[in-house]
Order: structure tokens, then C-alpha cells, then sequence
């Protein structure tokens, strides 16, 4: 182990919690902080791509960062001296493999090493650990887009069940047009926009939010135990728990058949970037309501709908 001196609070806590041998709190504090990502003099001057930077072992390769500048000059001997700042958040969105593993301040005292199970579940935690970590959030409000004749169907045949995949309306509410929207989820515009470029949209409260599980998985049922997963979906599928774009961190839930709760939405957004409620799902009489032609209004994030 080479010597090291903390650079920071942060990294002064971090290390009294793994001398203390508090894993749980070292990894609470690992799912909020930034890390240096090495990256070479050329790449930091434009000069060529970032490439990701590893080390391999018998175990696995894996992916190194450092939870300060100083401490990847130290547990590099001073080799590297450029770094990318990343989260996480960021290394879930475009993980390369999920067979590696990450490797947190590699050579040094307080060192890390994480399966990319762990890496996931840290950085896209579940609508549970969400509210049991936040209570005083309230309920998530997620979306899902509809194909156009889908969303005719709710609304001639009174459906009131959804199925697949679904976003969390926060991770997407600052897109405001209907073709950024559709290449932030990774789908298809030819299938998703009506003729006059509009998307659909169903927003609805996610009540009862272990319905509502997050897609950790793999393309092939190796990937897929390697991040401790259930789900296996064709490329470009992430299995992290996020959409299948490096350019977004959107969350994604899948359900099976959930019953939506009253008040849910079907939306038009349209080309010109304009938002309009087209009806509600009234509860009570199983029956989706036309509502006049005016702007939408999010469903509000901080209470949740009436008794939640």
C-alpha cells in the first residue's frame, strides 16, 4: 500500500468509517460522491478519445477511480496526473461491462472493490430504498410513452392496467420536445410520434412502489447473473437500471400489469413543445375522462395524490 493522507473532509470520514469497519456507511457515502476517472494527457487536451482505464486480475477487470485528484496521483505513484469528475450515476449510464468490476482508490489504504451489482443498486436505487430514504418526498410520479394506438385504446376501452417500461417524470421533465424526448428513451420515433410529430404520454403515481422494480439484468443469462439481475432484454439494453442512452440518466421501472390509481393522465406533447392534458382516469367509474384543451399540469411531486 503506498502512503496516503486524506485530501479532504470527505475522504477523512470515509476513512474513519472503513477503519471502523462500517461498510454500510462507506458505501452510502460512495453512492454520493464524485470520483476521478483516469484519463491520458492526450485524451484531456482532445487529442483522443477517453478510454476506460483498467487493471485485470484473476478475479475479473476491473474499473479505476479515485475519490479525490490527489488520491489517484498517490495510488498511481504520480503516472496519472489528467482525470475526468464522474458519479456513479455517470459509470452506471455507460458502463462497459458488466462482468467488471469497480475498483475505488486501488493501492490505497481505504480502497473499495465493487461488483457491478453493487455499482448498479448504489447508483439507481429502487422506488423503495427512494422513499425509505426520503419519506418526506411523497409518492413518484413515472411516465411511460404510448404508442398512438395504444393510447386510443385506453380511452375507448377504459383500460386501466400498464405493463413494461416506465421512466420517472423528474429524470425527464426538463425535455420539452417530442423528438429529444423519444432519443432520450432509447425508442423508436417512426413508432412512437403521430403523424403531426406529437408523442403520448401516460403519467400516473407509482403507488405501491415494490411493483414497481427496477430492470437490473443482461443481454444473455452470463451478463445478467453478473450484475445479480432477472431480467434479460436485447441490446442496447443496460441492465443498470437506466435508459440505454450515455447523454441521460433516466431512471427506468419495469411492471406487469399495474393497476393505474385515480387521477392518472394521457398527455399530448406536442411539436412545438407544448404540453396538453387529453383526459383523466376517473377510479371511481373504471372510465377515462376527456378534460377541455389546456396546458397539462404535473401531477405534484411533493405531496402525492390525496391520503398518500
Amino acid at each position: 500500500m503506498r502512503e496516503w493522507e486524506p485530501a479532504n473532509a470527505f475522504e477523512e470520514y470515509l476513512g474513519s468509517a472503513f477503519a471502523a469497519g462500517d461498510l454500510v456507511l462507506c458505501l452510502s457515502m460512495l453512492r454520493h460522491a464524485e470520483f476521478a476517472l483516469p484519463i491520458t494527457p492526450a485524451a484531456a487536451e482532445g487529442r483522443e478519445p477517453a478510454v476506460w482505464p483498467v487493471e485485470a486480475d484473476d478475479e475479473r477487470t476491473w474499473l479505476l477511480v479515485y475519490t479525490s485528484i490527489e488520491a489517484m496521483r498517490a495510488g498511481t505513484g504520480g503516472a496519472i496526473r489528467h482525470c475526468r469528475v464522474v458519479s456513479l450515476l455517470d459509470l452506471a449510464a455507460a458502463w462497459p461491462d458488466l462482468r467488471w468490476g469497480l475498483a475505488v482508490n486501488p493501492g490505497l489504504p481505504v480502497h473499495f472493490f465493487l461488483e457491478s451489482g453493487a455499482v448498479a443498486r448504489l447508483a439507481v436505487p429502487s422506488l423503495v430504498q427512494d422513499r425509505e430514504a426520503e419519506p418526506e418526498s411523497g409518492v413518484a410520479v413515472v411516465q411511460k410513452l404510448l404508442r398512438p394506438r395504444d393510447a386510443y385504446a385506453y380511452l375507448a376501452d377504459g383500460g386501466s392496467r400498464v405493463s413494461g417500461y416506465c421512466h420517472h417524470a423528474l429524470d425527464v421533465a426538463h425535455i420539452a420536445t417530442p423528438t429529444v424526448l423519444v432519443d432520450a428513451l432509447g425508442q423508436s420515433a417512426e413508432e412512437m410520434m403521430t403523424d403531426e410529430g406529437s408523442v403520448l404520454i401516460l403519467r400516473w403515481y407509482a403507488v405501491g412502489p415494490d411493483l414497481y422494480r427496477t430492470p437490473y439484468g443482461g443481454v444473455d443469462e452470463e451478463t445478467m447473473a453478473a450484475v445479480g439481475g432477472w431480467v434479460i432484454e436485447e441490446p442496447p439494453f443496460v441492465g443498470m437500471g437506466l435508459v440505454p442512452n450515455v447523454d441521460q440518466l433516466i431512471r427506468e421501472y419495469k411492471v406487469d400489469g399495474v393497476e393505474l390509481p385515480y387521477g392518472a393522465e394521457i398527455s399530448e406533447l406536442t411539436i412545438e413543445g407544448v404540453e396538453r392534458r387529453l383526459a383523466m382516469y376517473d377510479g371511481d367509474s373504471g372510465q377515462w375522462m376527456l378534460v377541455p384543451d389546456a396546458p397539462a399540469d404535473a401531477p405534484d411531486q411533493e405531496t402525492g395524490p390525496e391520503g398518500l
